[in-house]
Protein backbone atom coordinates (compact mmCIF):
# COMPACT_ATOMS: atom_id res chain seq x y z
CA UNK A 1 0.00 0.00 0.00
CA UNK A 2 2.97 2.64 0.90
CA UNK A 3 4.29 1.62 -1.89
CA UNK A 4 2.02 2.16 -4.25
CA UNK A 5 1.51 5.44 -2.42
CA UNK A 6 5.29 6.27 -3.45
CA UNK A 7 4.24 5.23 -7.58
CA UNK A 8 1.30 7.75 -7.29
CA UNK A 9 3.30 10.34 -5.22
CA UNK A 10 5.95 10.11 -7.88
CA UNK A 11 3.95 10.11 -11.01
CA UNK A 12 1.90 12.85 -9.51
CA UNK A 13 5.15 15.01 -9.19
CA UNK A 14 6.23 14.41 -12.39
CA UNK A 15 3.55 15.33 -13.82
CA UNK A 16 3.11 18.72 -12.24
CA UNK A 17 6.65 19.27 -13.23
CA UNK A 18 5.79 18.98 -16.51
CA UNK A 19 3.01 20.79 -16.50
CA UNK A 20 4.89 23.83 -14.89
CA UNK A 21 7.92 23.47 -17.54
CA UNK A 22 7.59 26.26 -20.30
CA UNK A 23 6.82 24.85 -23.32
CA UNK A 24 9.41 24.72 -26.49
CA UNK A 25 10.18 28.45 -27.04
CA UNK A 26 11.54 29.49 -30.50
CA UNK A 27 15.06 31.29 -29.07
CA UNK A 28 16.61 28.95 -30.71
CA UNK A 29 15.56 30.75 -34.28
CA UNK A 30 17.14 33.41 -35.56
CA UNK A 31 15.32 36.68 -35.04
CA UNK A 32 13.90 38.71 -37.56
CA UNK A 33 16.56 41.63 -38.83
CA UNK A 34 15.94 45.25 -40.43
CA UNK A 35 15.13 44.22 -43.92
CA UNK A 36 18.11 47.56 -44.90
CA UNK A 37 20.63 47.88 -41.82
CA UNK A 38 20.42 43.81 -40.77
CA UNK A 39 19.92 44.40 -37.18
CA UNK A 40 18.08 42.17 -34.65
CA UNK A 41 14.55 43.66 -34.44
CA UNK A 42 13.42 42.81 -30.60
CA UNK A 43 10.16 43.51 -31.10
CA UNK A 44 8.73 43.39 -34.67
CA UNK A 45 4.95 44.14 -32.72
CA UNK A 46 5.56 47.87 -32.20
CA UNK A 47 7.82 48.94 -35.47
CA UNK A 48 6.86 49.57 -38.96
CA UNK A 49 6.49 47.33 -41.67
CA UNK A 50 6.16 47.21 -45.55
CA UNK A 51 4.68 44.06 -47.18
CA UNK A 52 6.43 42.50 -50.24
CA UNK A 53 5.55 39.82 -52.46
CA UNK A 54 3.76 37.90 -49.86
CA UNK A 55 5.88 38.28 -47.13
CA UNK A 56 6.18 40.80 -44.14
CA UNK A 57 9.51 43.67 -43.19
CA UNK A 58 10.61 45.44 -40.83
CA UNK A 59 12.27 48.30 -40.18
CA UNK A 60 14.53 50.09 -37.07
CA UNK A 61 13.55 53.59 -38.37
CA UNK A 62 11.78 55.26 -40.92
CA UNK A 63 14.96 55.71 -43.65
CA UNK A 64 15.19 52.33 -43.82
CA UNK A 65 11.99 51.60 -44.98
CA UNK A 66 11.99 54.14 -47.55
CA UNK A 67 15.89 52.60 -48.91
CA UNK A 68 13.74 49.21 -48.64
CA UNK A 69 10.72 50.59 -51.03
CA UNK A 70 13.65 51.84 -53.38
CA UNK A 71 14.74 48.57 -54.26
CA UNK A 72 13.11 45.50 -51.73
CA UNK A 73 14.79 42.62 -54.04
CA UNK A 74 18.15 43.93 -53.79
CA UNK A 75 18.14 44.43 -49.88
CA UNK A 76 16.37 40.96 -49.25
CA UNK A 77 19.11 39.42 -51.29
CA UNK A 78 21.73 41.29 -49.03
CA UNK A 79 20.21 40.04 -46.03
CA UNK A 80 19.62 36.71 -47.33
CA UNK A 81 23.13 36.30 -48.21
CA UNK A 82 24.27 37.11 -44.70
CA UNK A 83 22.19 34.40 -43.46
CA UNK A 84 19.83 36.77 -41.62
CA UNK A 85 15.70 36.31 -41.52
CA UNK A 86 14.44 39.37 -42.68
CA UNK A 87 10.57 38.89 -43.96
CA UNK A 88 7.90 36.26 -42.62
CA UNK A 89 5.77 34.61 -45.60
CA UNK A 90 1.97 35.16 -45.02
CA UNK A 91 0.68 31.96 -46.73
CA UNK A 92 1.49 28.11 -46.39
CA UNK A 93 3.96 28.02 -49.42
CA UNK A 94 3.01 24.50 -49.88
CA UNK A 95 -0.78 25.09 -50.10
CA UNK A 96 -0.59 28.68 -51.50
CA UNK A 97 -3.34 29.21 -48.14
CA UNK A 98 -3.34 32.30 -46.17
CA UNK A 99 -2.40 32.32 -42.56
CA UNK A 100 -4.45 33.82 -39.87
CA UNK A 101 -1.55 34.73 -37.44
CA UNK A 102 1.62 33.24 -39.52
CA UNK A 103 4.13 34.10 -36.76
CA UNK A 104 2.73 31.74 -33.98
CA UNK A 105 2.92 28.36 -36.20
CA UNK A 106 5.84 26.71 -34.93
CA UNK A 107 6.46 24.90 -37.96
CA UNK A 108 8.81 26.80 -39.87
CA UNK A 109 11.58 26.87 -42.47
CA UNK A 110 14.05 29.73 -43.31
CA UNK A 111 15.10 30.37 -47.28
CA UNK A 112 16.46 33.28 -48.63
CA UNK A 113 15.66 35.67 -46.19
CA UNK A 114 12.15 35.00 -45.59
CA UNK A 115 10.55 32.60 -42.87
CA UNK A 116 7.89 30.16 -44.45
CA UNK A 117 5.03 28.44 -42.02
CA UNK A 118 3.34 25.23 -42.67
CA UNK A 119 -0.01 24.59 -41.42
CA UNK A 120 1.15 21.08 -41.06
CA UNK A 121 4.37 19.19 -40.82
CA UNK A 122 3.49 17.14 -43.82
CA UNK A 123 3.77 20.61 -45.63
CA UNK A 124 7.52 21.38 -44.03
CA UNK A 125 8.39 18.75 -44.86
CA UNK A 126 7.25 18.82 -48.27
CA UNK A 127 9.27 22.36 -48.59
CA UNK A 128 12.32 21.20 -47.06
CA UNK A 129 12.68 18.76 -49.99
CA UNK A 130 11.87 21.54 -52.77
CA UNK A 131 12.75 25.06 -51.13
CA UNK A 132 13.71 26.63 -54.66
CA UNK A 133 10.00 24.95 -55.79
CA UNK A 134 8.13 26.71 -53.20
CA UNK A 135 10.14 29.28 -51.83
CA UNK A 136 11.16 31.25 -54.85
CA UNK A 137 9.70 34.70 -54.93
CA UNK A 138 7.79 35.42 -58.31
CA UNK A 139 8.68 38.20 -60.74
CA UNK A 140 5.10 39.31 -61.61
CA UNK A 141 1.89 38.91 -59.71
CA UNK A 142 -1.89 39.89 -60.13
CA UNK A 143 -3.83 41.27 -56.98
CA UNK A 144 -6.88 40.77 -58.67
CA UNK A 145 -9.27 37.68 -57.97
CA UNK A 146 -9.20 35.71 -61.31
CA UNK A 147 -11.80 33.92 -60.61
CA UNK A 148 -14.75 36.65 -59.33
CA UNK A 149 -12.79 39.30 -61.16
CA UNK A 150 -12.56 41.94 -58.12
CA UNK A 151 -9.22 43.44 -57.05
CA UNK A 152 -7.43 42.58 -53.35
CA UNK A 153 -5.92 45.26 -51.49
CA UNK A 154 -3.21 43.84 -50.31
CA UNK A 155 -1.46 40.32 -49.51
CA UNK A 156 -3.62 40.30 -46.42
CA UNK A 157 -6.61 40.23 -47.96
CA UNK A 158 -6.13 37.77 -50.20
CA UNK A 159 -7.06 33.79 -49.11
CA UNK A 160 -4.35 32.10 -51.35
CA UNK A 161 -2.26 32.25 -54.41
CA UNK A 162 -1.91 29.71 -57.66
CA UNK A 163 1.89 30.00 -59.42
CA UNK A 164 0.86 29.57 -62.89
CA UNK A 165 3.44 30.64 -65.71
CA UNK A 166 5.28 32.32 -63.73
CA UNK A 167 2.50 34.41 -62.52
CA UNK A 168 1.34 34.66 -58.85
CA UNK A 169 -2.32 34.92 -59.37
CA UNK A 170 -3.94 35.81 -55.66
CA UNK A 171 -7.31 34.88 -54.79
CA UNK A 172 -9.96 37.02 -52.96
CA UNK A 173 -11.91 33.91 -51.55
CA UNK A 174 -12.32 30.58 -50.32
CA UNK A 175 -14.72 29.65 -52.88
CA UNK A 176 -12.22 30.74 -55.36
CA UNK A 177 -9.79 29.19 -54.14
CA UNK A 178 -10.43 26.07 -55.15
CA UNK A 179 -11.62 27.26 -58.86
CA UNK A 180 -8.47 28.64 -59.46
CA UNK A 181 -6.48 25.75 -58.30
CA UNK A 182 -8.43 23.05 -60.05
CA UNK A 183 -8.29 25.08 -63.49
CA UNK A 184 -6.01 27.79 -63.56
CA UNK A 185 -5.93 27.74 -67.17
CA UNK A 186 -8.98 28.76 -67.46
CA UNK A 187 -9.21 31.76 -65.20
CA UNK A 188 -5.74 33.20 -65.72
CA UNK A 189 -6.48 35.14 -68.80
CA UNK A 190 -9.15 37.01 -66.87
CA UNK A 191 -6.32 38.91 -64.96
CA UNK A 192 -3.98 39.57 -67.76
CA UNK A 193 -4.22 43.38 -67.77
CA UNK A 194 -3.77 43.24 -63.52
CA UNK A 195 -0.23 41.15 -63.98
CA UNK A 196 2.35 43.75 -62.34
CA UNK A 197 6.06 43.35 -60.97
CA UNK A 198 5.69 42.99 -57.09
CA UNK A 199 5.35 46.17 -55.30
CA UNK A 200 6.09 47.25 -51.54
CA UNK A 201 3.03 47.98 -49.80
CA UNK A 202 2.56 49.72 -46.56
CA UNK A 203 -0.22 47.58 -44.48
CA UNK A 204 -2.10 49.48 -41.80
CA UNK A 205 -1.29 48.09 -38.15
CA UNK A 206 -4.66 45.77 -37.74
CA UNK A 207 -3.70 43.84 -40.38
Amino acid sequence: MHYNRGIMFTMTTVLAMVAMAPAKTTTDVKPFVCAVMGEAMADVTTKGYHDYNGARFWFCCGGCDATFKKDPLKNLEAQAKKGNVAGDFMFDPVTGNRLASPGIIAQTSDYKGIRFHFSSAANKATFDKEPAKYGTMPKKEALYCAVAGEEIENYASAASYVDFKGVRYYTCCAGCVNKMKSDPAKYAPSAKDHITVPAVATQPKEN
